[in-house]
């Protein structure tokens, strides 16, 4: 079932001029469908499928003759901006830096009683000295596909769901104090893990986010603006990411769209529709730009939690309002305060200081300049004869492997006694061809062990 008519003849409405799509072209053709994803194989096929829901019939009628092709736009997967990227943007690792340092996170993460327990829980129950991010994932793959959960964790009833950030241990001591188990050891990663994306006014999403939301925006902005343009605004632009890209996506539209206790479930979706708001009977002043906006997530209407909407349509300058001010990619401000840089072994580096003063204590010594120039030369010319040895060694075994197994190939063809002497010359023939007879090999072979 479609909810709208995506093949339906769009010539311009009331408030604008802009044809959407291009009748001449498939439904599923550009510029009708813009099909956006990250190089990643599970993104790449849940568009697919999706598609293949939503154009099932006109994808069947091209024909068996004729495949139905629908063009993919992505990128290299370590510079996509789908996610937020530290290595395109590495800022957003200072901000997530500062939303672990605060003490709003250190509060809930080093007194809550909730969390104190979990940690217990975690060390005398699983034997880890903490919890790791990978968690969530753990628990989640190992429930879903049916294999054996320690004791103390196969409790999962779903009677629990997310939980607020005061959510706390005695609150959790109906069925016993370590009851619950799964939901809770889940809902205290997704609050880890979620944290940073409503910190600071979702300041690390925002900039994360950007280039992102100017990807979008761009499918947006020519319809609201009546831009001419050779290729006319598509009537659908899907972008087939991740959980780590609706997240934080969820977060920058403002504090009461996503309260981040929960974490995206599998194949969720955020549908955000553009309408032309074209009934003389709506009241113009709610519209004033003369298009309304609807944000679905997963089957519900948000549309009203964004600031400046109080129904499930609402002005799309409120939209523009929200996102405009961080949706943008070269302008943004990336740069790091505090580069990363990479651990070293404290081993290594002490052997490594010790090296340098040892060599800076030689050549300021006397004569200690000849004495590092000598060990130069000495080790470039054992270099050169080890080098020497090994090649000439492995060239011999090579050639030597290599001529037998040619001759071996040629004399399998030759068998039959009627074309003995005509296989004979083949393989005279061969031999010669490759390089050397057999009498020439020997001489070779004696020639190089005097040599070694």
């Amino acid at each position: 079932m479609r909810l709208w008519d995506l093949t339906a003849t769009d010539t311009g409405g009331r408030n604008t001029q802009t044809v959407i799509g291009d009748t001449t072209k498939a439904i599923y053709q550009e510029p009708n469908l813009r099909y956006r994803a990250d190089d990643e194989q599970r993104t790449l096929m849940s568009g697919q499928i999706l598609l293949r829901g939503l154009f099932g019939p006109e994808l069947l009628s091209s024909g068996d003759e004729e495949a139905a092709v629908i063009r993919l736009h992505t990128a290299d997967y370590n510079k996509d901006v789908l996610v937020i990227n530290g290595e395109v943007c590495p800022k957003v690792v200072d901000l997530q830096n500062a939303a672990y340092d605060s003490e709003e996170f250190k509060k809930w993460n080093e007194t809550s009683a909730e969390v104190k327990l979990l940690r217990e829980f975690a060390k005398d129950e699983l034997g880890l000295d903490k919890i790791p991010p990978s968690m969530l994932d753990c628990l989640m793959t190992t429930a879903c596909t049916d294999r054996s959960l320690p004791d103390t964790l196969n409790d999962y009833d779903g009677s629990l769901g997310p939980t607020s950030w005061e959510e706390n241990a005695e609150s959790n001591t109906d069925k016993g104090i370590y009851s619950n188990m799964f939901e809770r050891m889940v809902n205290y990663v997704v609050k880890e893990h979620n944290f940073p994306l409503k910190y600071n006014q979702s300041a690390l999403p925002k900039l994360g986010m950007g280039p992102l939301w100017k990807e979008i925006m761009a499918n947006i902005d020519p319809i609201l603006n009546n831009e001419e343009s050779d290729s006319p605004p598509p009537k659908l632009a899907l972008f087939s990411g991740h959980d780590t890209t609706i997240m934080p996506i969820l977060a920058t539209l403002g504090e009461d769209v996503w309260s981040g206790f929960e974490w995206a479930p599998y194949a969720s979706m955020m549908l955000i529709e553009v309408y032309e708001v074209a009934d003389a009977d709506v009241d113009e002043s709610e519209y004033q730009s003369g298009f309304a906006f609807r944000l679905i997530y997963n089957g519900d209407v948000l549309t009203s939690k964004m600031d400046g909407c109080s129904s499930e349509l609402c002005d799309i300058e409120n939209l523009l309002d929200q996102v405009l001010p961080f949706a943008k990619y070269e302008d943004r401000d990336c740069a790091s305060v505090s580069p990363v840089t990479p651990p070293t072994d404290e081993k290594s580096e002490d052997l490594m200081t010790e090296m340098k003063s040892a060599t800076e204590t030689l050549i300021q010594s006397p004569g200690g300049v000849g004495v590092v120039f000598g060990l130069v030369l000495i080790s470039a010319a054992l270099g050169s004869v080890l080098t020497c040895f090994c090649t000439r060694r492995r060239y011999r075994k090579a050639y030597h492997y290599s001529d037998s197994l040619k001759l071996n190939e040629l004399s399998m063809s030759g068998v039959g006694d009627d074309n003995y002497r005509e296989s004979t010359d083949s393989i005279e023939s061969a031999v010669s061809a490759y390089g050397a007879t057999q009498r020439e090999l020997e001489e070779k072979d004696r020639y190089e062990n005097s040599l070694i």
